[in-house]
């Protein structure tokens, strides 16, 4: 969730509750506003965007340039949000990742 106009301690605590919520989607999200490309509005059709799911399913220098980029730390955000509960994953949800088929 990119900042730009929110003081970082309310934005910190309004992204953990926002992250409380998703964590229950699988990773699969409708995105309507590509900020990284500029936009001032959320332009565009949705897409369906997934998650990964594990460690090691990306190359984490793409992360790190991210982090650079939009003055971000995923680690510091791994960290604070280590408190929030899993929830059961069905086995079916994660089809998008089975290397199995």
């Amino acid at each position: 969730m990119p900042n730009r106009f929110v003081p970082q301690a309310a934005w910190e605590l309004a992204e953990k509750r926002e992250m409380e919520q998703i964590i229950t989607l699988y990773g699969k999200t409708y995105h309507f506003w590509q900020i990284d490309r500029g936009d001032k509005l959320p332009l565009g059709e949705p897409k369906l965007m997934t998650s990964y799911i594990a460690d090691g399913q990306l190359d984490f220098a793409k992360v790190e340039d991210r982090d650079a980029r939009f003055q971000s730390n995923y680690k510091l955000k791994k960290e604070a949000r280590k408190d929030i509960p899993s929830p059961k994953i069905l086995k079916e949800a994660d089809t998008a990742w089975d290397t199995e088929t």
